[in-house]
């Protein structure tokens, strides 16, 4: 091994970062790091699994931040033996001997477990130290951080301005040359600064969008109904994507988020339910849902355009990665033929959208296939393909815990595991922007925004291991609410009369030019109950169809009127 810097037998590198206000997040983008040197570069050899590259260290006044390549494509957090060796005091005569310092902090990646040696030993997990890495798929580099006012037994871990570092691997490689150290400055004059958040939905945006595992029915269980209240109803999500609600219906769900959300004026709780644990509840009517591999696809109604939605959850875990390849493989060829005239058969430049707890602990190719449309078995799933409509790769939104320098959606501090991203919002950004997003971590929101939006500091770790994920998007096409002043429609719908109807009622719509009909009814469940009109060349002017709902039940309907790629719905009520 030859390190970029050697002197004999012992020698001290020391960081050469400015004070300036760089910040790291551990969010899996390297562009952060892009601007700090290494502080140790080892150098090229023939390790089989492990071989170290490049270690960068940062901190700022609440964090230290590492950026470690490791060669081959591993996991971090299982099935290696890269350890972690911190002097937390740079004294060799505190803490474990280690080549040339004394470690006061030893922490093993793979198998996640670790010690604090001061005057006894202490066992450790992640949690204890604010350990948290990124990416939580396999990779050949990966970015930690630490909390530097973390505290073991009551005693601050870290003392003083400057630490030692060494890192091993069972490969044998190893961060810096046996007898060497290596040192770090910590530099005082950083301050943390969080990316920017907003609690409540910007006032520009056009849609918020939930993403959230309640843990086994946990948002039905009693004891933590006041919690999820809470946290919901801080949020006001439009669209809620659940996973892991086994035992309750999408009605069930949707009266609860009546309870907890109450409907406005001309509101209502809309969802949908394929029968997996994927359920949709949304202030849209959904037009249509379907079943994809054990994951569920939803179109919903936004008034002016449609929106594709699929919430997923495939299998969990590291020996979950055949599975979990396969669901995805199937969730973007679900994608690719709805945009190609198959399966929901969208218009072009409908908003998609992917949500759910993925599960992404394995291999990177999973992740891959969600966001590029790289398909692993084209013979079963077809070819690959651009998922954006610009023929680009979806955008990941990536939401930030709030006050953190973190991307994490799972949290449960009595796990081996650390806290990592497993659930995803992906898009396409040629029709979404993003304005706003954030994984709600409520520890760490500030007591005074706590108090402002009537949550408690403990609401999102006692409510459910996975974290609720927001994200707001602006339409890059005209809304709804200015659509009809910037592109006039060529048609119109008109409300229905009488409404509320029983058994009858009369649909009227106006075309500006001659053109193919079609005018269908729904459920609110998105059930296509009547074709009232299939594809039917019909002149300019205005025209009435008579629907006959003496065999429905009472209830609340779609009609829904589709000429060339404009789509209107409207809501009529039979009441019997």
């Amino acid at each position: 091994m030859k390190p970029v810097y050697s002197f004999l037998l012992l020698f001290f590198v020391t960081c050469h970062l400015s004070t300036n206000a760089q910040q790291v997040f551990i969010d899996e983008s390297k562009t952060d790091w892009d601007t700090i040197d290494p502080l140790y570069v080892d150098g090229e050899d023939a390790f089989s699994s492990v071989n170290f590259g490049a270690l960068k260290v940062h901190n700022d006044d609440r964090f230290l931040y590492l950026y470690l390549e490791v060669g081959a494509e591993i996991t971090l957090q299982e099935n290696n033996n890269v350890t972690l060796y911190i002097d937390t005091d740079n004294d060799t005569g505190t803490g474990n001997t280690r080549d040339e310092i004394g470690a006061d902090l030893e922490y093993n990646l793979g198998q996640r477990r670790g010690s604090v040696h001061r005057s006894t030993s202490t066992t450790i997990n992640s949690y204890s130290i604010g350990l948290v890495s990124a990416p939580t798929v396999t990779s050949t580099w990966f970015e930690l951080k630490i909390d530097l006012n973390a505290s073991v037994n009551g005693s601050p871990l870290f003392i003083g301005n400057t630490i030692a570092i060494v890192i091993t691997s069972a490969s044998g490689d190893q961060i810096p040359e046996k007898n060497e150290v290596l040192t770090y400055q910590l530099n005082s004059e950083r301050s943390f600064s969080p990316s920017p958040y907003q609690i409540k939905k910007p006032a520009f945006s056009d849609l918020r969008v939930l993403s959230y595992n309640v843990r086994r029915d946990d948002l039905f269980d009693p004891a933590k109904q006041a919690a999820f209240k809470r946290i919901i109803s801080a949020i006001e999500p439009d669209i809620i994507g659940f996973q892991e609600i086994y035992d309750n219906s999408g009605q069930q769900t949707a009266e609860l988020m009546e309870q907890f959300l109450p409907s406005g004026e001309g509101e209502q709780w809309f969802y949908g339910d394929t029968g997996n644990d994927n359920l949709i509840v949304s202030r849209f009517p959904v037009l249509r849902q379907q079943s994809v591999d054990g994951n569920a696809a939803y179109l919903l109604d936004l008034g002016d355009k449609e929106l594709l939605a699929l919430v997923a959850h495939p299998p969990c875990c590291s020996s979950g990665d055949e599975g979990r390849q396969r669901e995805i493989n199937a969730m973007m060829a679900f994608v690719r033929k709805s945009k190609n005239g198959e399966a929901f058969d969208i218009a072009a430049n409908t908003p998609i959208m992917i949500m759910g707890d993925m599960n992404l602990v394995g291999l990177a190719q999973q992740q891959r296939t969600l966001i590029t449309g790289d398909i692993t078995n084209n013979t079963i799933h077809g070819p690959d393909f651009d998922p954006d409509w610009d023929g680009s790769a979806f955008e990941d939104a990536k939401p930030m815990n709030p006050e953190l320098p973190t991307s994490f959606t799972w949290y449960s501090s009595g796990s081996s595991f650390s806290a990592g991203r497993l659930d995803y919002i992906v898009y396409s950004g040629s029709v979404l922007t993003l304005d706003n997003s954030y994984a709600l971590f409520t520890p760490s929101l500030p007591a005074d925004s706590l108090t402002q939006y009537g949550m408690d500091p403990n609401d999102a770790t006692s409510a459910s291991d996975h974290l609720p994920l927001v994200a707001d998007f602006t339409f890059k096409e005209p809304s709804s609410t200015s659509f009809n002043e910037e592109i006039p429609l060529e048609i119109d719908l008109m409300q229905n009369y009488p409404n509320p109807f029983n058994p009858g009622t009369t649909l009227t719509f106006r075309l500006q030019k001659s053109s193919n009909v079609r005018l269908s009814v729904f459920s609110i469940t998105g059930q296509q109950i009547a074709v009232l009109i299939d594809n039917k060349q019909m002149s300019a002017g205005t025209h009435s169809h008579y629907f006959d709902a003496s065999l429905l039940s009472s209830g609340m309907y779609l009609y829904r009127l589709e000429v060339a790629k404009q789509v209107i719905s409207k809501k009529m009520l039979l009441v019997k």
